[in-house]
């Protein structure tokens, strides 16, 4: 059975290798993949396999709602308030894509969020993938300003700024029943 764990620093060669198979258009340093897991440690997580084999992994950290990090570089100072917490990406290898493994780390990204008081998740969809983070409640970021489009073009062309807006549970919805 798959499970999501906090990444560690040893798991950063497995996580490259996952990276440069799935998003070989999308290549980013080993060092850009340490200094995220410095930055935000809590919002970076390796899906494991019983035997602690990586089928997957996720980034993603606080940052400033409009302004993405640039792919391939470091975060350095944020850019303006934390309001949002950006995920930078999520790579599941096809044996361990489906059975809401997604849908499982977003709820940890929620649960995150909330806890620092931020209403808002950001990424940044690849060409023809906006439709399944639709699925998932992100929409449209406006307005997409120079300096938007200047952090989107880092990426290749096509991609989009989606965001979601992110609501707190009433103390009921989280009462045994």
């Amino acid at each position: 059975m798959m499970h999501w764990r906090p990444m560690r620093a040893d798991d950063l060669p497995r996580v490259m290798a996952i990276a440069a198979h799935l998003h070989p258009g999308y290549p980013e340093r080993l060092e850009i993949f340490a200094d995220k897991l410095a930055f935000y440690a809590d919002g970076c997580r390796v899906l494991v396999e019983d035997d602690d084999t990586i089928a997957g992994y996720a980034f993603a950290h606080v940052w400033s709602l409009g302004r993405p990090p640039l792919l391939d570089a470091p975060l350095g100072a944020l850019p303006g308030p934390v309001d949002c917490l950006h995920l930078h990406d999520v790579a599941l290898m096809p044996q361990a894509q489906g059975a809401g493994r997604v849908d499982v780390y977003l709820d940890h990204l929620q649960a995150l969020a909330l806890a620092d008081s931020i209403d808002r998740l950001s990424l940044i969809a690849i060409a023809g993938k906006d439709s399944y983070w639709r699925g998932k409640g992100f929409q449209d970021f406006r307005p997409c300003d120079g300096e938007l489009q200047r952090r989107l073009d880092s990426y290749g062309s096509g991609n989009l700024y989606l965001c979601r807006r992110l609501t707190k549970l009433k103390e009921s919805d989280t009462q045994a029943v």
